[in-house]
């Protein structure tokens, strides 16, 4: 019995360790990144975010993932900088 209850604690957990090291941010608009920024908040960790610049001139920043912003470099079509 205790076996079995470790071996579902530690699922739950590990459940929960994945999910919450990979946020999912909305996605921004389709457009051109125009900007990057990485900043640091000390007990919060490393946030990214994306300005891109849309078809219509308009420039809007939002907030992506560790893997969004190294793929996304100024220039680059967002979202398919996303995709490798």
């Amino acid at each position: 019995m205790r076996k079995a209850l470790a071996a579902v604690a530690a699922t739950l957990g590990a459940v929960l360790a994945l999910t919450a090291c990979s946020p999912d941010y909305a996605p921004g608009p389709d457009g051109t990144v125009s900007d990057r920024s990485a900043a640091y908040f000390k007990s919060g960790g490393w946030r990214y975010r994306l300005t891109v610049t849309t078809s219509d001139g308009q420039r809007q920043g939002f907030r992506v993932t560790r893997d969004d912003y190294q793929h996304c470099f100024r220039g680059s079509t967002y979202p398919t900088c996303t995709h490798r």
